[in-house]
């Protein structure tokens, strides 16, 4: 009869301290519900910004990789010849323009032969101008 009712206060104790228990963590889980509530709209910004950022992120990763054929060509350019057009895509590389002479104009294909990127080149089109001595020229170059 002691132990039952020894039992019964003892359970009568508990509910007042896991009454308080579950009180304090419904005050806990209603502070970080208003904390992440606050946050929320700047989440929506970030992952807008972040949506943003891949997109540019994939556009500067291309065009990186084309900046390099660039910077190729760039190094390869003898003086006295002045390009019109240049076109430059992931295949190849096509340009029209001028070299003042022939040895200028052969610097270039010889150039253009010693990149490493480079895998074919082709001639559509030249023109030796005899008065100037300058060569007229369009170039198709293909990438590896």
């Amino acid at each position: 009869m002691v132990l039952t009712e020894f039992v019964v206060l003892l359970a009568f104790g508990s509910r007042f301290y896991f009454d308080k228990k579950l009180n304090d963590l419904s005050e806990v889980l209603d502070q970080k519900q208003a904390q992440i509530s606050a946050f929320e709209e700047t989440e929506i910004e970030i992952r807008k910004i972040l949506a943003k950022q891949t997109v540019v992120n994939a556009y500067m990763k291309d065009n990186l990789g084309l900046s390099t054929k660039y910077n190729e060509l760039a190094s390869i350019m003898p003086s006295g010849v002045k390009l019109d057009k240049l076109t430059v895509d992931g295949v190849g590389m096509n340009m029209s323009g001028e070299a003042q002479s022939e040895l200028g104009f052969a610097q270039l294909l010889r150039g253009l032969k010693q990149l490493p990127s480079v895998t074919r080149i082709s001639i559509k089109d030249t023109n030796f101008d005899q008065i100037t001595g300058s060569v007229k020229f369009s170039v198709l170059t293909t990438f590896k």
